[in-house]
């Protein structure tokens, strides 16, 4: 009977030491498991971070509203100021073709002149 108490209670403490071994190797693996994933969400966070940082710095380095408006206006002038420009350059060309002509009559009448003679 005392050989059956002591069987029982080394069975009993086998299965507990085995309880023991399942709960601790669960818990041990599982910490493992969250601090990797918590290692590799804090890495994510960490990268998120660097983004929103340099998407802040791209966007206060970019012009304003005020800035484009008058940047706009600007440009506008600038249009205005090359249709001048062409308009001149235009009238300019015409006056460059009428020298052109006239110095090709003085030339054909130069040359010709000195044919006939």
């Amino acid at each position: 009977m005392m050989a059956d108490v002591i069987d029982i209670g080394l069975k009993s403490a086998s299965f507990i030491l085995s309880i023991a071994a399942v709960v601790f190797t669960w818990v041990r693996t599982r910490g493992k498991a969250v601090d990797g994933r918590l290692h590799e969400g804090s890495k994510r966070m960490d990268s998120l971070e660097a983004r929103i940082a340099r998407l802040e710095q791209t966007v206060h380095d970019m012009p304003g509203r005020d800035e484009t408006h008058r940047l706009e206006l600007r440009l506008t002038e600038m249009a205005g100021s090359m249709s001048a420009m062409s308009a001149s350059m235009s009238g300019q060309n015409e006056i460059l073709a009428r020298l052109e002509r006239v110095v090709t009559r003085h030339e054909d009448h130069l040359l010709e002149g000195g044919r006939n003679r």
